[in-house]
């Protein structure tokens, strides 16, 4: 009978001790991105939502500011490095990148990366400058990449100025022998984890990456030592501290759109006082005053039109996780005896994988970043967080630019926000751009375009549910598949989307109303000549080098290609 009882005791405190080292971290989340997409989907019925709505693609006459970069450099730069350096290129002399890797993460690619080829983040930390003739680049917390090599794709958060809205794209089959496609997402999946549709990151001290010296030290053994994609395998911290930051100014962003479309409901007055205080407070911090009348008056304004549950503010922090936690101490070698090893190739292999992602082992649910987050916190209806959104709208150089245009006179510029018509006052996003060139026009100053290529100049947005094209058997067009689509199918710059259309017969019909083809690919001719500019594909891209070793392998591919279009004289 001792012996039963010593026997049914050792398995009791088998089983507390398998509970305690498997389970007994904390409650395991039973969240399905699948399921919550179809929660998140649901949108509230307010006047901000049906102002910016929730759809995967942008509203018709906007794009997200990834497009316009993309645009403005003719196409897609290849390797990611090219990437990160065309869009520091906005920014001023000096302006360094914030960017760091992320080997054991929570993204839905977390099965993709490792410390050989870490999943690599990028934040835009910077404005660009103005010119006489156009607004600069207002990137500061408003772009955001995450890019897995081996899923060979990069997630995109971008702001969509004229939407006032983040966009979340894809850039899929991102490699040097791929395809390269940019789509705009499916933001109920997205949004699963990017609660409120803003970027969000952990809190620190960010021990998922490289700035803490474990992580960095076992990325430096897996790769020798080597930078990975221009990231040295050990960062400051400050690196992670940034980004964290930059999360928190895209919360806030999308937070300003709530205050200023649901926080003065359709009163274009209470608008344009935000307005007027949000230049002031810009134009001089220290000489605000919260108890002026004026600030009164908009308290009141506010007051009568503010939603009875506030304005919340979404939380963009999850909890820090420390991923090599699991695998110190005793508890972890009496782990193994629990836990199967996990297996590189079970996760998720892109971002259309969902089903994947969801049979992973899961996270306590207090780590998820799937788990439903309360808003960092609610405005009640005195807050003048509005007036500062406003002010910070704007960019350095927007007011200087504002201060020079009114003569540095402040009666002035309140003048012209107050002669601006009320339809810019309407519940609609609020918009920097628009806001720019409205004052200036007012003040009678020549008015700058933006940045960037006009979305009317843009080729169709792609929807991720837009299948690939799919060529038959030895089709002629392989070749420009693999050579030429990278640039010129799907580029958000029109005239370089020539290459596009729902199918094959389309896509050859396109390919046959381009007679610059047949030059850009006769290198026979222009080689070594004062033409050979024109020559495709450029000479530093990954698909010159493919193409030029296809070549001497196959002499005939090119005229094979130029045959696809016709020539002058072709009847």
């Amino acid at each position: 009978m001792r012996t039963l009882s010593l026997i049914v005791l050792a398995l009791l405190l088998a089983a507390a001790g398998a509970w305690w080292i498997v389970g007994g971290q904390g409650d395991t989340s039973d969240a399905s991105v699948t399921a919550r997409a179809a929660e998140v989907a649901a949108q509230a019925d307010t006047l901000s939502a049906r102002a910016i709505p929730n759809d995967d693609l942008p509203p018709a006459g906007t794009r997200s500011l990834f497009d316009h970069l993309v645009a403005q450099n003719d196409g897609l730069p290849y390797p990611f490095e090219d990437l990160v350096a065309m869009i520091q290129r906005q920014a001023p002399e000096g302006s360094a990148p914030v960017q760091f890797a992320i080997p054991l993460g929570r993204s839905l690619l977390k099965a993709q990366a490792d410390f050989h080829q870490p999943r690599v983040l990028y934040a835009a930390d910077f404005h660009g400058p103005n010119t006489p003739a156009s607004l600069g680049v207002a990137a500061r917390g408003r772009l955001f990449l995450g890019f897995v090599e081996n899923a060979r794709e990069i997630e995109v958060i971008s702001y969509n100025e004229l939407a006032g809205r983040y966009e979340f794209q894809l850039v899929q089959d991102y490699a040097a022998d791929g395809q390269r496609r940019i789509v705009y997402a499916r933001r109920a999946v997205c949004t699963t984890c990017h609660q409120g549709a803003t970027p969000i990151f952990p809190q620190r001290p960010w021990n998922e990456t490289n700035a803490q010296p474990e992580i960095g030290t076992r990325i430096a053994a897996a790769r020798g030592g080597e930078a990975y994609l221009g990231v040295p395998p050990q960062v400051p911290l400050a690196m992670p501290e940034r980004f964290d930051e930059l999360t928190d100014v895209g919360a806030f962003t999308v937070a300003l759109q709530r205050l200023w479309i649901d926080g003065c409901d359709n009163d274009a007055m209470c608008r344009r006082t935000m307005l007027r205080l949000g230049l002031r407070y810009a134009s001089d911090p220290g000489a605000f005053n919260v108890d002026a009348d004026e600030v009164g008056r908009l308290r009141a304004l506010q007051a009568a039109h503010w939603p009875a549950d506030g304005i919340a503010i979404p939380e963009s922090d999850i909890r820090n996780r420390d991923p090599l936690a699991a695998g110190r101490g005793w508890r972890a070698r009496l782990r193994v005896l629990f836990e199967a090893a996990p297996d590189p190739t079970a996760g998720a292999r892109d971002n259309e994988d969902l089903e994947t992602f969801d049979r992973l082992p899961k996270l306590p649910a207090d780590l998820d970043p799937l788990t439903p987050r309360p808003p960092k916190r609610r405005l009640a209806a005195d807050t003048l967080d509005g007036v500062y959104g406003i002010a910070a709208l704007f960019t350095a150089d927007d007011l200087r630019a504002l201060d020079a245009a009114s003569g540095y006179d402040a009666a002035r510029l309140d003048a012209a926000v107050a002669a601006l018509p009320d339809a810019m006052f309407d519940a609609a996003p609020v918009s920097r751009v628009r806001l720019l060139q409205a004052l200036f026009a007012q003040i009678g100053v020549p008015v700058p375009d933006y940045c960037c290529l006009a979305a009317s100049a843009m080729s169709a947005p792609v929807a991720l549910t837009a299948p690939p094209l799919e060529l038959s058997a030895n089709s002629p067009l392989q070749p420009y598949a693999e050579y030429c689509f990278g640039c010129h199918r799907g580029n958000p710059a029109a005239r370089l989307d020539f290459m596009s259309g729902e199918d094959e017969a389309a896509v050859a019909a396109n390919i046959r109303g381009k007679p610059e083809i047949r030059d850009a690919l006769d290198w026979a001719r222009y080689e070594n000549t004062a033409q050979a500019s024109k020559l495709m594909p450029p000479p530093d891209s990954a698909e010159y080098a493919r193409l030029r070793a296809a070549v001497e392998r196959d002499p005939a591919l090119l005229e094979r290609m130029r045959e696809q279009v016709p020539g002058l004289f072709d009847f």
